[in-house]
Order: C-alpha cells, then structure tokens, then sequence
C-alpha cells in the first residue's frame, strides 16, 4: 500500500505543482499527518519512519502520568486500570498495524494484520471488572469470570 501512496504522491506533485501537506497512511481521519517525503521514503524502502512514531507518542502520552507509571512499576504496583490507561493512550497513536509499519525491521514479518477491535474487546473486559478485581487479578475465579464474560 505504501508504494503506491509513495507513487501517487509523485504523481500528485507534477499534475498539480504544488507540494504536499499531507498524507493518509490509512483509511481512518486519524491517519492523516504531515507528509515528510524523506520519511515516506524511509517506509516505501522498509527502513521505518522512528521520527514520526516518536512524535505520535509525543502527542498521545502525558509526562507526568509517564513519571508516576514509573513509579508504580518500580513498586510493582502497577494494575489492569494502569494497563487501561495505557492502552487508551496507543489508541491515540492510531492503528496498531500502522505503528508497527513504522518500526525499523518490521517489513521483515511481511504485512502484519493485527485486529484493533482486540484492544476493543480487551477494553471491554476490564472495564466489566470490579475496582478490587483490577487491583488483584488473583479475585478473578470462575463465577467472576463468567460475571464478566456475560458484561
């Protein structure tokens, strides 16, 4: 896909002779960015675009909660409502699949497919759970699960 986006984007700029602003590297309004040619290059050779997934994670995770994660992981304290917020904030970076595309080495693997409606759903079941549940995965026999299944 992205060779063609590379292609197109060539084609664009010598019919109308104006540069490009953006690019959408999926089908979805959050997948528009600032089109960099030398990184759009660096993707269309396989080399991964680092600059652009350091920038969306720039954008989508707070310093300050980054700080206190830290703390609670060093603590071993760190939850399933942790894990949640974490989770919501990759949403922010966009599709997982894109955000892999974007690593260095990963064209390797080939096309990998990976189901967004996974985190969905993963989403899903923790927010069924109880505060304590989410403190203490040890809580969760089977009447819980199946509590939880049926949420």
């Amino acid at each position: 896909m992205e060779i063609r986006v590379g292609g197109a984007a060539l084609s664009v700029k010598k019919v109308t002779g104006r540069p490009i602003k953006f690019a959408a590297t999926g089908e979805k309004l959050s997948d528009i960015e600032e089109f960099h040619p030398d990184r759009m290059t660096s993707r269309i050779l396989g080399m991964g675009d680092m600059l652009s997934v350091i920038e969306k994670a720039e954008e989508a995770f707070d310093l300050e909660e980054a700080e206190k994660l830290e703390k609670k992981l060093k603590k071993q304290e760190f939850d399933l409502d942790d894990y949640l917020a974490q989770l919501r904030q990759m949403k922010k970076m966009g599709s997982f699949s894109s955000i892999l595309k974007m690593i260095p080495g990963m064209n390797k693997f080939g096309d990998i497919k990976v189901d967004d409606n996974e985190f969905v759903r993963i989403e899903a079941i923790i927010c069924s759970m109880t505060k304590k549940e989410k403190q203490n995965t040890k809580l969760l026999n089977a009447s819980r699960r199946q509590r939880i299944a049926k949420r």
